[in-house]
């Protein structure tokens, strides 16, 4: 197209309007969408682009304009269906100076919009759509430009909405297996290239579904396809040659990844004995089977999450916290599925502490694990979901005996620790020694909490709590007075308060007192802004440089 200054630019902005008024005319005649879109579709074809008398690309560039103007009336959506148009009728074109400029414009528009619509899906077809029009006996330059599409279609993929649990993990990795199927056994070298993400990514995958096996078999497939290549200078500086790496260094990585992949020692017994302790009722067998198959879904899930972080290069931080985020789990009678008579959860309060605000603004620039202790997966299996949404990514499940060795392993993995504590203990004691003996207090960022053990405080938690298992309804005062007095009592073992000046606390340069200041200043704090900004500059590194930071502590 001329330059916007000449006075052609004029007519193809009237000529752009003409074909939106045409179609909301359309829209407004025809109930059904897709024919009304399609009568436009074809008034441009059969009508408009004949008697323009231009070229391919011209045609092609007309509908790009259609498409950035609909986008900016945040039309994301019909702008998505122009797209499609553009699939059609360009991208299984044979000329490659038509289909290469097509599929390569509409990919980087596709992606764009994905960002603006409700739902990844609508992009993520129309790159698929486009894909699907290339002959498998394309030019190579029309090939690579399908291939890309496609990749950029899997990375969307995994912004979509799929199935829960591993069905959906499986659906996000078909995208990167489509590749696989349409290229394998390529010779040229940004093939070849791609083959390599694809196998890559889809190691990632297997490493979710708790399928190491599998992601070293993908990742050393990753790394094979840069074998007996030679690259040509021509296409020198389109190749990223970061994926044929990745894969050999995922695979040292992942061998030195040691984490346990099942919750150890996680029973329904043992979730049923908090309940029975605290308020002397019973636990139905069926329910706490119910939590331990979540709690080792979700431990395996985190183990899988924490090995792609490892070994894609990505940094994150281990949340390690002396104290409870759900409090007063408690049941009342009731008849059960099978009609006897059991128990079933009235309520459960979340906790909330002030540390809140300060570990979600660091989550901001890097993902999140923390751990608990098996025992207490009863009242934190969904600690993760804190006020519906979760505090951390990733939650392993420890039992007593293995808990300290993997603390200290993913003190090692992290890039930042964060010490959450409101009083010291034994086991914080424990881990501050970790951190300390592997000369990482540097990296770690220490929040304090106001120390919980006063029972006025949880006054009005008890008193809900009481009417409700006495019953809403019910007016014996004296009844939910006396089981509040009771739950009252409930509280954690006393503690000494964790100060700044705390003996404990020598040698931590980073400590956040959070117990008075505003939420909004903790987050602000120097030392949570500097670890930030310390994550912020680890982006911006070449890869090989980030996972080399990993490298070096675990000594691969």
């Amino acid at each position: 197209m001329e330059d916007p200054s000449d006075t052609s630019w004029a007519q193809v902005h009237e000529g752009i309007e003409a074909v939106i008024t045409r179609w909301d005319e359309a829209l407004a005649r025809i109930s059904d969408e897709t024919a009304a879109q399609r009568t436009v579709r074809d008034y441009l074809v059969d009508y408009v682009f004949p008697r323009a008398g231009g070229s391919l690309q011209d045609a092609a560039e007309f509908l790009f304009l259609i498409v950035q103007r609909l986008a900016e009336l945040e039309r994301a959506g019909d702008a998505l269906t122009v797209l499609e148009w553009i699939a059609e009728l360009y991208a299984g074109h044979g000329d490659a100076d038509v289909a290469v400029p097509a599929l390569m414009a509409l990919t980087d528009a596709a992606v764009a919009l994905a960002a603006h619509d409700k739902d990844p899906g609508h992009a993520v077809a129309v790159l698929n759509r486009a894909a699907d029009q290339v002959a498998p006996q394309a030019h190579v330059a029309i090939q690579r430009a399908a291939c890309r599409a496609l990749a950029h279609a899997a990375f969307l993929t995994g912004t979509a909405r799929v199935a829960e649990g591993d069905r959906g993990v499986r659906q996000q990795a078909e995208p990167w297996r489509t590749i696989l199927d349409r290229w394998s056994g390529s010779r040229d070298v940004i093939l070849r290239w791609r083959l390599a993400q694809a196998h890559f990514h889809i190691g990632l995958f297997h490493l979710l579904l708790g399928e190491d096996t599998s992601a070293d078999a993908s990742f050393a497939d990753a790394a094979a396809q840069s074998n007996g290549l030679a690259v040509d200078a021509a296409v020198a500086g389109e190749l990223d040659t970061e994926y044929f790496a990745r894969g050999e260094y995922a695979r040292r990585v992942l061998r030195a990844v040691e984490l346990p992949g099942r919750a150890a020692n996680l029973t329904a017994e043992q979730l049923m004995r908090p309940a029975a302790d605290r308020w002397e009722r019973g636990r139905e067998r069926h329910q706490a089977k119910e939590l331990v198959r979540a709690a080792q879904h979700r431990h395996r899930r985190s183990v899988g999450e924490v090995k792609t972080w490892c070994c894609c290069g990505q940094p994150f931080a281990l949340l390690l916290r002396n104290f409870g985020l759900l409090e007063w789990t408690v049941r009342q009678p009731g008849a059960d599925y099978a009609g006897g008579q059991g128990f079933h959860q009235v309520q459960t309060f979340t906790y909330q502490r002030r540390g809140d605000h300060v570990v979600r603004e660091l989550g901001h620039e890097v993902p999140i694990v923390q751990v608990a202790a098996s025992q207490s997966a009863g009242l934190e299996l969904d600690s993760w979901r804190f006020h519906g949404e979760p505090l951390a990514q990733a939650q392993l499940y420890l039992s007593n005996d293995s808990w300290f060795e993997t603390v200290t392993h993913l003190i090692t993995l992290a890039e930042t620790i964060i010490i959450w504590a409101e009083g010291m203990t034994p086991a914080l004691a424990q881990e501050m020694a970790a951190v300390r003996a592997q000369g990482r207090t540097q990296d770690a960022v220490v929040l304090i909490e106001k120390l919980d053990d006063d029972p006025a405080q949880r006054a009005p938690i008890a008193f809900a709590l009481a009417q409700q298992i006495v019953g809403e309804d019910s007016d014996d005062h004296d009844a939910v007075r006396s089981l509040a007095n009771d739950l009252m009592t409930q509280v954690r073992t006393s503690r000494e308060q964790l100060t700044p000046e705390s003996p404990a606390l020598a040698g931590f340069p980073h400590v956040v007192d959070v117990r008075q200041a505003p939420e909004p200043d903790s987050a602000q704090h120097p030392a949570v802004l500097a670890r930030r900004r310390h994550h912020q500059g680890l982006a911006e590194l070449p890869w090989d440089e980030r996972m080399a930071r990993l490298s070096r502590r675990l000594g691969t």
